[in-house]
């Protein structure tokens, strides 16, 4: 048998003897290799994408069965029949936009399959969208894990009750700001002042803030002090914890507050220079208050921040001095009012107004605000004046960022998303301004300032859409993180809810309606 020729490293060719059937067998292994190599690119090629949307699995939901799993779970635990009308997406969000917008427009529909009746008690699983990714462009995304809060400290005065409540238990709402979402500290500092506690509940509350991975300091507030002093004494706590060289912005808060943004909150406090006395907050939305009131004060739900100009200052004054009768010489009934006529009697410090820090002084459906688009710092009265679980609401920030929380994109098949709160429809078209708040509060019927009650904070409202069958509404029932930047949201549309019927129209039988939004990078 003739000799084979290769080439050398040089290019030159050279010979290579071969034992008798050598040749096949080589024939055979480069074409083995051949082959091999090109089944795992079409492999590589065919599955590569939808390997690289899978994520990690984190916090249970490694697959498609699992969220599946998972879905039907929230379904059943919140009442949900097993007959359901559903629709899901998947959003893939892009970091590329210039500006968080008021409204972002998709040029696309967001079902364009519409709804699908399902059986989710079945024992087959939900499918959801695969590969049928929908773009949405967003903001730079600063999740909590980007967050360092460390020139911020908070004091909040409450009782054990409330800190240790089923219901009213804010730990949830506080480890999304407070933390990294993976329970270490942001690197804010708490202190949290109870009253009339023992030691045992003292130390209970100190181990659930630390277990949750809050910087939290727990102590008993001042028995003589009455709800008013023990708010103004929290300045003094604050101004004395340990941590107090390296704090910049010493703030007081309710028990209900929540801050939905934390990394615009730092923006917008930094721009204000922490060497000078700022006394910075909001006022209240209600027009006939501030009138009432004659008092041009921060209230206290939507948080007020002092530099530590302002805090030292208050904590030397004589803000708790009382008269013979028992009350304060400065008067004041409520804790943030007396803090103001401190500051207003015994010195020229006047208040910093940031109107995007939200009191929430309204009573029914906050939807009007939640679907405004506006990028709120903070938010208040969830577990009281109404109801909002802002934990759940804010769990998609741990995929597009702080920016994306109740960020509105709109899409062409007449979808709206205000992202954590609600996906409403509006089968007629969009034919309205939808840079107006739409007025979903309760108004008092027979009260001459109703038209003009939140004139100040919000402008001229739009009517309710509420039962004129213009619009439809999914609002958030359950959100999961599920690592590497994916989030799945389960919104619900209940069967019979009457605001979606036209006024006297008769309602017909409809499914509970079911809305999987499921967020990736």
């Amino acid at each position: 048998m003739a000799p084979a020729r290769t080439r050398s490293a040089s290019g030159r060719m050279t010979s290579l003897k071969l034992s008798p059937g050598s040749s096949i067998t080589m024939a055979h292994t480069a074409l083995n290799r051949y082959l091999g190599l090109t089944l795992l690119l079409a492999f590589c090629w065919y599955f590569g994408p939808s390997l690289r949307h899978r994520g990690a699995p984190v916090s249970g939901l490694g697959s498609d069965l699992e969220q599946s799993n998972w879905i039907k779970e929230v379904l059943a635990n919140n009442s949900i029949e097993t007959e359901v009308s559903f629709a899901s997406r998947t959003l893939k969000y892009v970091p590329d936009a210039k500006e968080r917008l008021p409204m972002t427009e998709v040029n696309q529909d967001l079902f364009p399959g519409g709804f699908t009746d399902i059986n989710v008690g079945s024992d087959s699983p939900i499918t959801l969208p695969s590969g049928s990714t929908l773009k949405v462009h967003v903001n730079k995304i600063l999740r909590p894990e980007d967050v360092n809060a460390s020139s911020l400290i908070f004091g909040v005065s409450t009782t054990f009750g409330r800190f240790n409540g089923a219901k009213t238990t804010p730990i949830k709402e506080w480890a999304r700001w407070l933390t990294d979402g993976k329970g270490n500290s942001n690197g804010a500092g708490l202190i949290l002042a109870l009253f009339n506690s023992t030691n045992a509940e003292i130390n209970q509350a100190q181990e659930r803030l630390t277990t949750a991975g809050i910087n939290a300091t727990v102590l008993a507030s001042n028995k003589t002090l009455d709800m008013p002093g023990r708010y103004v004494d929290l300045v003094q706590l604050l101004w004395n914890d340990p941590s107090r060289a390296e704090r910049k912005y010493f703030a007081l808060i309710d028990d209900d507050t929540f801050f939905p943004n934390m990394p615009s909150l730092l923006d917008i406090l930094h721009t204000h220079n922490s060497s000078k006395p700022y006394y910075i907050g909001t006022i209240t939305e209600r027009t006939d208050w501030i009138i009432r009131d004659h008092t041009p004060m921060a209230y206290g739900g939507g948080g007020i921040f002092l530099t530590p100009p302002v805090a030292s200052t208050i904590s030397s004054l004589p803000c708790l001095e009382k008269d013979s009768d028992g009350d304060y010489v400065l008067g004041g009934d409520q804790g943030d009012k007396l803090l103001y006529n401190c500051l207003h009697n015994y010195t020229e410090i006047s208040l910093t107004y940031e109107p995007r820090l939200n009191q929430e002084d309204e009573f029914g459906d906050p939807s009007g605000l939640y679907e405004s688009g506006r990028n709120l710092l903070s938010m208040h009265h969830y577990k009281s004046w109404h109801h909002t679980e802002p934990a759940k609401m804010h769990a998609v920030a741990s995929a597009c960022g702080g920016d994306c929380v109740l960020q509105r994109f709109q899409f062409n098949d007449n979808f709206i998303i205000s992202n954590g709160w609600s996906v409403a429809q509006y089968p007629h078209g969009i034919d309205f301004d939808t840079a107006l708040v739409e007025g979903t509060f309760e108004l008092p019927n027979d009260y001459d300032l109703a038209d003009v009650l939140h004139l100040y904070a919000y402008g001229a409202l739009r009517k309710s859409l509420a039962k004129t069958g213009r619009k439809k509404g999914w609002n958030l029932l359950d959100a999961k993180e599920e690592g590497s930047g994916r989030v799945t949201q389960v919104y619900i549309k209940r069967r019979g809810d009457e605001r979606w019927l036209k006024k006297g129209e008769e309602a017909t039988y409809e499914r509970d309606g079911v809305i999987v939004l499921t967020w990736i990078p």
